[in-house]
């Protein structure tokens, strides 16, 4: 495997377990390296690292804080 690739997985511990659970992507990134931004792709929507899920996740974190205010009065 390519070094460059290599610095890539190991600066992402997310992209390593992503690639460590889908062993089939080695092979690609080892015949095509630009697979790897492909792969994070994926990455990022199978652990909702999207910037929309973010997004979700902060909404329902102030919808809770708003729950539990209502609760308080």
């Amino acid at each position: 495997m390519d070094i460059k690739i290599q610095f890539i997985l190991e600066a992402n511990p997310y992209l390593k377990r992503y690639l460590r659970e889908h062993s089939s992507y080695y092979k690609r990134i080892i015949r095509n390296p630009s697979f790897i931004s492909e792969l994070e792709e994926m990455m990022k929507k199978e652990y909702k690292l999207t910037f929309p899920d973010k997004l979700e996740k902060v909404k329902n974190n102030i919808s809770m804080v708003n729950a539990f205010m209502d609760v308080l009065k």
